[in-house]
């Protein structure tokens, strides 16, 4: 099946980025990790939703808001024979811009749950369609964040945006997420991330561990959450994937993929045909 829309190499710079994610089956995926704060549509079936013991389900009638380094459990339910969804990724940059464009906004940002809705009015709407715009012609750069703004702006006077504004700088290992989400797969290395972070490749590793995480934890997130972006929305042979992602061994990749996500990476892929 071949994407809607071409989105490789699926950047995670300082743009938006758009994905679409379409399916005939149901996909049932566990412990997916949204590593920047997201902006999802449902334009067909539903979506169902679970993290921290709490369960949401929603269809079409409005957007989903997903704080970054959040994790779930995720059913995509197709509705006729089909599921299709629109999920947006905002970098930490264009947050942090917004933030210091718009003082106050997100203030109880850190109090607020990680998943939201937000029913569309006409002004949400007119920016949310802006912004998809913007990234599906392949707009500068400026105007793509603008447009990111524009529809923060539009969702924040409607009513609170939840943790969509949340700050995460206070936690290192999420630093180390952001910025591995933003490097190309020859570049993860424990070395130029502390590099990087002006430090010792030993304080790093300390510095993880009492946050209970290393890096190797985090790498594997970072990697099996572009893997799945990549595997829903292109028709890239998953050898490449695997390959794109970081993985020197396809089986090895798909071994990981199924005991992470719960099915293989070729069952994913017969959700879509």
């Amino acid at each position: 099946m071949s994407s809607e829309i071409d989105i490789l190499p699926f950047a995670h710079g300082q743009r938006p980025t758009l994905t679409r994610i379409r399916c005939r089956q149901e996909q049932q995926l566990r412990q997916v990790f949204i590593g920047q704060a997201s902006i999802c549509h449902v334009r067909q079936g539903r979506k169902r939703l679970q993290w921290n013991g709490r369960n949401l389900l929603c269809g079409q009638e409005g957007l989903l808001l997903i704080a970054a380094g959040t994790q779930l459990n995720v059913g995509n339910l197709p509705r006729n024979g089909e599921y299709a969804a629109d999920m947006v990724s905002l970098p930490p940059a264009l947050i942090e811009r917004f933030r210091l464009h718009y003082p106050g906004q997100g203030a109880h940002a850190r109090q607020a749950q990680e998943v939201t809705t937000v029913p569309q009015d006409g002004d949400i709407l007119r920016a949310w369609r802006y912004l998809q715009d913007c990234l599906h012609d392949d707009a500068p750069v400026e105007l793509q964040c603008q447009a990111g703004e524009a529809l923060l702006l539009a969702l924040s006077l409607r009513g609170p945006i939840g943790a969509l504004l949340r700050d995460r700088s206070d936690a290192f290992s999420h630093r180390i997420e952001q910025y591995l989400l933003m490097l190309d797969a020859e570049e993860r290395s424990l070395e130029r991330v502390a590099s990087a972070f002006h430090c010792s490749v030993s304080t790093l590793q300390r510095r993880l561990a009492r946050e209970q995480t290393g890096f190797r934890q985090l790498l594997d997130k970072v990697q099996l959450g572009l893997a799945l972006e990549q595997l829903q929305a292109s028709s890239l042979p998953i050898a490449d994937i695997a390959a794109r992602c970081g993985y020197d061994s396809a089986s090895r990749f798909a071994i990981r993929f199924r005991q992470h996500f719960g099915l293989s990476p070729s069952e994913l892929r017969q959700t879509l045909q």
